[in-house]
């Protein structure tokens, strides 16, 4: 099971880091159109959200990659992907064309139930993660003594 959750980490951390850096790049005011464009959130909270979405996929995206605060960052990041779906789902039931933004405005993806249905996936993978967290190789095992290495998984801190 250490396997199974360092590859999980390893693939949602490493899609949360690539979707934060895009969004990043493309820079807060696009950022904030997309998410200004869902129809959801006041005015006040889109341009904030703007700014910080980016920052806040990268850190969580990061603490999965290096297995820091595992569980706390996987259950953070489920929350995320059940909220991105609820978003998403929102746009398919308002039939509002709008691109999701989850790689920054350089893909454009529409909603879709199937993107809903990803999103549910994610968030399910990120709760497995928390559930059998820290996995292998993981920062979290070397602070609580334990060891970071793949082949000496005996204990599960």
């Amino acid at each position: 099971m250490p396997i199974a959750v360092l590859v999980a980490r390893l693939l949602i951390g490493g899609l949360l880091v690539v979707a934060g850096v895009l969004k990043a790049h493309d820079g807060p005011a696009n950022t904030a159109g997309i998410i200004a464009a869902y129809r959801i959130l006041p005015p006040l909270a889109v341009a904030p959200l703007g700014v910080a979405l980016p920052y806040l996929e990268i850190l969580l995206g990061g603490y999965l990659v290096a297995g820091l605060f595992t569980r706390v960052a996987a259950y953070l990041v489920a929350l995320q992907f059940l909220l991105f779906a609820g978003a998403v789902a929102s746009l398919v039931v308002r039939q509002i064309p709008a691109n999701c933004g989850c790689f920054g405005s350089g893909v454009n993806t529409p909603p879709s139930w199937g993107h809903v249905g990803v999103d549910l996936l994610l968030a399910l993978v990120a709760l497995g993660i928390g559930r059998f967290a820290p996995g292998a190789l993981a920062v979290d095992r070397w602070f609580a003594g334990g060891t970071v290495d793949a082949q000496t998984e005996g204990s599960n801190p």
